[in-house]
């Protein structure tokens, strides 16, 4: 037997030691807020989004803080048929979920958490309104999410701040107020909720999370063998736009971009804004087409800003990669991925960056 171990001269390799990978915290030099470290709260909403009933199942569940209804109170099934009249009957509400692309799926969303039992339960048991109710809001927002995302074929784009008035309003129109997530889970506390996980509903998000990644990994395999169409497609688009032009490139199209921009054939590009880009870590790969590891960034390249959200497993940075000739910029959306891989545009934060750092 001759061994034939290719990848270890011919495999690609980090060429800089993974400094285009982001750290648990954004760097220093990075404009606006630094994220947090993950909390509770953000690994709940994990685990909401890929279960909306987990909050509402694990209060249903609890040892402390309920009791039996009292004679005459009305009974679960009547609080959850006026429950739903009002979000019907609220014009308010639904303005506010059409504006945040919710519209067509907040009734089947509606429905989807008021029919199964966890609801039931919860109210059977005597909870108070202000446990419950901010518990059904985050359910109804999350399921909302998952028949959007179902019919994008991916990850429908929305940030925490947009999530989380959503999640008020629902709660104001039941006639809750707001509590923190996790707040009303009583003897279940967040640690056993979060060491419980939700593995059995992850066979129903599987086929989200992977429409919405696998379009980025199948397009980035076709750039890397076939890029030039998409890059001659980019050009075309800078040409017919009266100059300077900003460039704004979200995912594989910041790959495309820059190595376009590298070419020197488009001076009337003043900026390149990348947005959740994989750039810097295909050049430290050394598999960008038309860059090799080690070769200076061209000068055609106008001024880069790189926007990154750390939540974002396919955004890089690349201010250690190419000194002096890139910016890195933050945004947390505050939703994990990948929603967090399209939610930049959803975000005040981009567009204050945006607004920054264009001409």
């Amino acid at each position: 037997m001759v061994p034939c171990l290719w990848g270890d001269s011919c495999g690609s390799r980090l060429g800089a030691d993974g400094q285009s990978i982001p750290p648990g915290r954004p760097p220093r030099s990075a404009r606006g807020p630094l994220a947090a470290e993950e909390t509770e709260e953000d690994a709940l909403w994990s685990l909401i989004e890929l279960d909306p009933l987990f909050e509402l199942k694990l209060l249903s569940a609890a040892e402390a803080g309920g009791s039996e209804l009292p004679p005459g109170a009305p009974s679960p099934s009547e609080l959850i048929e006026d429950a739903t009249a009002k979000i019907r009957a609220d014009e308010t509400l639904r303005g506010r979920m059409a504006e945040a692309g919710l519209g067509d799926v907040c009734g089947a969303a509606v429905r989807a958490i008021f029919v199964d039992q966890s609801v039931s339960l919860a109210l059977s048991r005597g909870l108070a309104a202000d446990d419950v109710w901010p518990a059904t809001a985050r359910a109804i927002v999350a399921e909302c999410l998952v028949l959007a995302d179902g019919d994008a074929g991916g990850s429908f784009p929305m940030d925490a701040a947009t999530r989380d008035a959503l999640v008020d309003d629902i709660t104001a129109v039941l006639g809750g107020s707001a509590r923190g997530i996790g707040a009303s889970l009583g003897g279940v506390g967040l640690g056993v909720a979060l060491r419980l996980g939700a593995t059995g509903p992850v066979e129903r998000r599987r086929d989200v999370v992977t429409k919405a990644v696998a379009p980025v990994t199948g397009d980035v395999a076709l750039y890397l063998a076939r890029g030039k169409g998409i890059r001659d497609f980019i050009g075309a688009a800078i040409r017919s736009a009266p100059p300077p032009v900003t460039v704004v490139a979200h995912s594989l199209g910041g790959v495309a971009a820059l190595e376009l921009l590298g070419t020197g054939r488009y001076p009337e590009a003043q900026l390149l804004i990348t947005v959740g880009s994989q750039a810097p870590l295909l050049y430290e790969l050394n598999a960008l087409p038309t860059l090799p590891f080690g070769t200076p960034l061209p000068d055609g390249v106008p001024r880069w800003v790189n926007v990154f959200d750390p939540r974002d497993l396919l955004a890089f940075i690349g201010e250690k990669i190419f000194p002096g000739r890139v910016t890195d910029l933050v945004v947390d959306s505050g939703v994990p991925f990948p929603r967090a891989h399209s939610a930049y545009f959803t975000s005040p934060q981009f567009y204050a960056i945006l607004d920054e750092v264009m001409p």
